[in-house]
């Protein structure tokens, strides 16, 4: 005798030969026998589960099989309720926004995907451990516990440690403080109550701690959206070479640094005694106003004010004319360290792309404003 599910199978397969048959006889061409090879393929599964059903047939089991209320795969209890298929549709989302998006999103679809994986596979295979579902679970917790507290506690970690951080960084540097003083206060108001009250039931202070990680996590999330506020960004001397043609103290040059750290790799020492420039060139014992550097390479040298007054040491790097759009700019680009102090010094570095044949009519070298002693730089 047939059973209600392979009746219903054979029917739908028998429909689906007939349909077959017939589109591939009424209709042609290119988009036809597309069309025929999808429905062949389809009457080709639905062969294959009527085949499948009438073999266990419809997973019925014979009353007068030994054991077959306790052991029969349809005397076993349904599974439970499982929150993976769910988080899997996560990770899955977590992929395709990430191939689109930034890197961080698809990595973090993959570890989702992987954790499921994981958790769904032991869940499944504990769940049919034994009969007895207090057991199962018990497997189940013993295998991934280990596992699973200290992740979550440094993932959740991680998260509050990063919502803190963007909340911060999205605050001006007044409020910042101010908040984070209040959020602590209502963290310790919030652990006095639940110390005080010893009654307490479990569920709410699991909502109350849920409702703060929400409020926080979204705030943290919003604000990093949102942005980090604006910095302040001090000027440099690099930035405004009008600041290199004298010795005018700037905000640049304020609480600049007199003392120099590097020592190795140094090509040159200039020294000023207040009416001239000399060079102490490494590998050499003799005071000099030339130094020769290698082009397009970083080049450290060391200014060292012997005078009476706060000076900066200027690099003049040539004239050259570029063509800007069209037209022809002439430029003359410098640079410069900060002010240094008497019995002070600073590092200037120098990289220059272009030798000095460039611009013979303004050599490279280095001046001090306002005196007239200077170094040719020579760039091969």
């Amino acid at each position: 005798m047939f059973t209600t599910g392979s009746k219903l199978f054979l029917g739908a397969t028998t429909l689906s030969i007939i349909a077959t048959i017939v589109y591939a006889v009424m209709k042609g061409g290119n988009v036809g026998w597309s069309a025929t090879i999808g429905l062949v393929t389809l009457s080709t599964v639905l062969a294959f589960l009527t085949g499948v059903n009438f073999y266990v047939r419809d997973n019925n089991v014979s009353a007068t099989l030994p054991d077959a209320v306790a052991n029969a795969p349809a005397a076993q209890g349904p599974p439970t309720a499982s929150m993976w298929p769910a988080v899997a549709a996560l990770g899955a989302a977590l992929l395709v926004i990430g191939a689109v998006t930034e890197p961080i999103v698809f990595k973090a679809g993959i570890v989702v995907l992987l954790a499921v994986l994981i958790e769904w596979m032991v869940q499944g295979w504990s769940e049919r451990a034994s009969a007895d579902p207090a057991y199962n679970a018990s497997i189940r917790n013993r295998m991934l516990h280990p596992l699973e507290f200290p992740l979550l506690a440094a993932a959740g970690l991680g998260v509050v440690i990063y919502s803190f951080s963007r909340i911060m960084l999205f605050l001006s540097k007044t409020n910042g403080p101010v908040a984070f003083a209040v959020i602590a206060a209502l963290v310790l108001f919030a652990g006095f109550l639940f110390a005080s009250r010893t009654n307490l039931r479990r569920s709410v202070a699991i909502g109350v701690c849920g409702i703060a990680a929400l409020g926080l996590v979204s705030t943290g999330a919003a604000a990093a959206i949102g942005g980090e506020r604006e910095g302040h960004e001090l000027p440099t001397v690099g930035e405004d070479p009008e600041v290199c043609e004298s010795n005018e103290e700037t905000e640049a040059d304020e609480k600049a640094s007199q003392s120099v750290a590097l020592k190795n790799g140094v090509a040159a020492v200039v020294r000023f005694d207040g009416t001239e420039l000399v060079a102490d060139v490494s590998g050499t014992h003799e005071p000099a106003t030339t130094i020769t550097i290698s082009r397009s390479n970083p080049t450290f040298l060391i200014f060292e004010n012997h005078g009476d007054d706060d000076v900066r040491m200027t690099a003049r790097l040539g004239t050259f004319e570029e063509d800007v759009n069209g037209t022809m700019v002439t430029t003359s680009p410098k640079t410069c360290t900060q002010l240094v102090e008497p019995g002070g010094k600073q590092l200037l570095t120098l990289t220059i792309p272009k030798p000095s044949a460039a611009t013979p009519d303004d050599p490279y070298r280095l001046t001090v404003p306002g005196f007239d002693g200077e170094i040719t730089i020579v760039v091969p």
